[in-house]
């Protein structure tokens, strides 16, 4: 290889490696460009000014940034570097603005909430404990629906959940004690209007002709307000670690209101605005879901609202002599539930489960459910 060669490859190296810095470049603007696209429709329709404000709040800040670069450089107009610079920040608010939505919807794929239909067997009687969520979509309340109306032809007993008012007193005291002094039904009915999702109570309103028809069949297995009171009274008096807690326990207020006044805002908005909403609520909805069916998640009210029902449930299953029943309950009762009820008698075990998802189209899922 002589010499001119050798110069000629070396030639072609130095523009080769020259060309890197305008081939990244080129893969970044596209790269850019595409997330900016993808950003314009969410934008867009959370506020028809937000995209231009985005656009003046990139140009402003962008003429200092293009100032500075321009004057390390020592070289090129400002002009032009305010105008690049002007675009990439507006490319960048606007990732900046949209991810959050795109990560929320994402999240609802791919992390669904998911609500167990437990077995239960003692090779005599079984049964059915349907996990349920207050809020969740048509098709999860439709296929429960299905289930219960099955259940009902074959002969099964139908228990619910369902806090019973029991006089003014101890209602009283369970709207300041346990709700914080709000209308659970309106909150969850107001809750899954904002979210595109609906309140369960008013599908499980198909039952209560056969419940007119048919009483026997059908048993709310929950507790009154008042024996929630005297259970309230009994822990304080021997439970120091309850009685602590809820001496310290407190009401965020104020991210109540922030809650109140944003449902507020979006009842308003325009029709972009509240299909918008439906995505992030129903993300965030998965999410809190998620969290609050987490076996290790605690909260202070827990040995009242969960240990105690779950217990009375348990008793109540235990204490019926037909072969079949069917429950729905809170999800987060089923272990508790399930563990009384192995401690009375040993022969109780899991014959089957089944995942259901319930903020999306329902799809059956593998997960393991801890009972101990």
């Amino acid at each position: 290889m002589d010499r001119r060669s050798g110069g000629s490859m070396g030639a072609m190296m130095d523009v080769s490696r020259g060309t890197w810095p305008i081939r990244i470049a080129a893969v970044a603007w596209f790269v850019g460009g595409a997330a900016f696209l993808l950003a314009v429709p969410v934008i867009l329709q959370a506020w028809v000014f937000l995209l231009p404000a985005i656009v003046v709040l990139a140009a402003g800040l962008a003429f200092p940034l293009a100032w500075v670069w321009r004057w390390i450089r020592k070289r090129g107009g400002l002009g032009a570097a305010w105008l690049k610079t002007a675009v990439v920040l507006t490319f960048l608010i606007s990732v900046i603005v949209a991810a959050p939505v795109y990560f929320i919807a994402f999240y609802t794929q791919f992390r669904p909430a998911l609500a167990p239909q437990v077995t239960l067997t003692n090779g005599e009687r079984t049964v059915v404990i349907q996990g349920m969520q207050h809020v969740a979509t048509d098709q999860f309340y439709r296929s429960v629906v299905f289930d219960l109306e099955q259940a009902l032809s074959q002969g099964s007993v139908l228990f619910y959940e369902g806090v019973r008012d029991a006089d003014p007193e101890s209602s009283r005291w369970f709207q300041t004690v346990v709700t914080d002094g709000k209308d659970l039904t309106d909150a969850y009915r107001e809750l899954g209007d904002i979210c595109g999702l609906q309140f369960q109570n008013d599908y499980l309103q198909v039952v209560v002709q056969d419940a007119v028809a048919h009483p026997a069949s059908h048993i709310v297995a929950d507790v009154s307000t008042a024996d929630l009171k005297a259970e309230y009274d009994r822990l304080m008096a021997s439970d120091p670690a309850f009685a602590e807690a809820m001496a310290h326990r407190k009401t965020d207020d104020a991210s109540t209101d922030g809650v109140e006044q944003a449902i507020a805002f979006l009842k308003n908005g325009t029709a972009g605005q509240r299909e918008l909403a439906g995505v992030v609520c129903r993300g965030v909805m998965t999410m809190v879901m998620t969290r609050a069916n987490d076996p290790q998640a605690h909260d202070d009210l827990d040995p009242l609202i969960l240990d105690y029902r779950s217990r009375i449930l348990a008793e109540r299953l235990l204490a019926e002599r037909r072969p079949h029943s069917y429950v729905t309950y809170g999800a987060k009762h089923i272990a508790g539930t399930f563990q009384v009820m192995k401690a009375a008698d040993r022969r109780w075990r899991v014959a089957s489960v089944k995942w259901v998802r319930t903020i999306d189209t329902p799809q059956t899922y593998t997960r393991v459910l801890a009972l101990s």
